[in-house]
């Protein structure tokens, strides 16, 4: 009896394990693991990521806008940073973050088929590892995203670079939610890229990209939210609305995604930034002793 040869034995021994996956894994992970490298499967898996994606920016983009921006709209007046763009802008905001998340989704769909082929450490079973590991991979993703994205966005604003990748983004001076993903394709592609290494040299499961999109994409909003709602005391450790807000008005500085700390340190944080800050604070203040004096008036003439 013929025995098999070593490589037909490896993939024999994949294509059991992808079907012990597919068979136990629960509802969400057994769609979202490819056990077939068919171009209808790929197809498939690309409309569930951009469906994600799309449908998660609705809300969380959607929702800032229209709970800040429209019915808000006197309400958080003081914590406005600059006047509000126009229509038009909007649209292409909306315009350009829709190709970017169908760029995005084709370069997850990418790593999501190369798990099937064994080339990337993608996992499609909670069990593999534990749910803490899945949130330890959460927190590891930003932390290098965060130190990437800052070296990455500086290469951007390269004289020789900016004008071909990223001055589509800075088109928008004056941004709204809706620009969270507001990318030229190349630096929709740069976004991801720091992606591809992690999944070759850390296990990771879909569901843990699922969450970290969500996060990514609530602190997006938050850096083009185009009002402040951050205590001054925060801007030393974290980017706020006015931090990435001045990056887009003056197109220089400020280049972290979370954190302060590679701006802190290589100086190049605003040398007003605090002061912004500051002078946004101050506006709250006397917004917020101008409705309590009215009330007190009110309540005075009552009685």
């Amino acid at each position: 009896m013929a025995q098999d040869t070593p490589q037909e034995h490896l993939s024999s021994l994949r294509n059991s394990r992808l079907m012990f996956r597919h068979q136990d894994a629960p509802l969400l992970e057994s769609n979202l693991a490819v056990s077939d490298t068919t171009p209808l499967s790929a197809l498939l898996l690309f409309g569930q990521i951009f469906l994600f994606f799309a449908a998660q920016f609705v809300l969380i983009a959607g929702g800032a806008y229209s709970v800040v921006w429209q019915l808000g709209r006197e309400r958080f007046a003081h914590r406005r940073i600059q006047p509000r763009p126009r229509a038009a802008q909007i649209r292409r905001e909306l315009i350009w973050s829709c190709w970017s998340m169908l760029i995005l989704s084709a370069l997850l769909t990418a790593s999501w088929w190369l798990s099937t082929v064994g080339w990337s450490r993608v996992y499609f079973d909670v069990d593999e590892h534990s749910w803490a590991y899945l949130l330890f991979t959460v927190v590891v993703m930003a932390v290098v995203h965060d130190s990437y994205y800052y070296w990455a966005h500086r290469f951007m604003h390269h004289p020789r670079v900016f004008r071909y990748v990223h001055k589509l983004h800075h088109g928008f001076t004056n941004p709204t939610p809706f620009a969270s993903y507001a990318f030229h394709p190349l630096e929709a592609m740069i976004e991801v890229a720091f992606f591809a290494p992690l999944a070759f040299v850390m296990p990771m499961h879909p569901t843990a990209v699922g969450i970290y999109i969500v996060v990514l994409t609530i602190l997006n909003v938050i850096s083009h939210l185009g009002y402040e709602f951050y205590v001054p005391r925060l801007a030393r450790w974290f980017i706020t609305s006015t931090h990435h807000n001045l990056h887009h008005a003056r197109g220089k500085g400020h280049f972290m995604l979370y954190f302060n700390f590679w701006d802190h340190v290589m100086g190049t944080n605003a040398e007003d930034y605090a002061a912004e800050m500051a002078r946004i604070a101050t506006r709250r203040r006397e917004s917020r002793a101008d409705e309590v004096a009215e009330l007190s008036g009110g309540i005075s003439a009552r009685t």
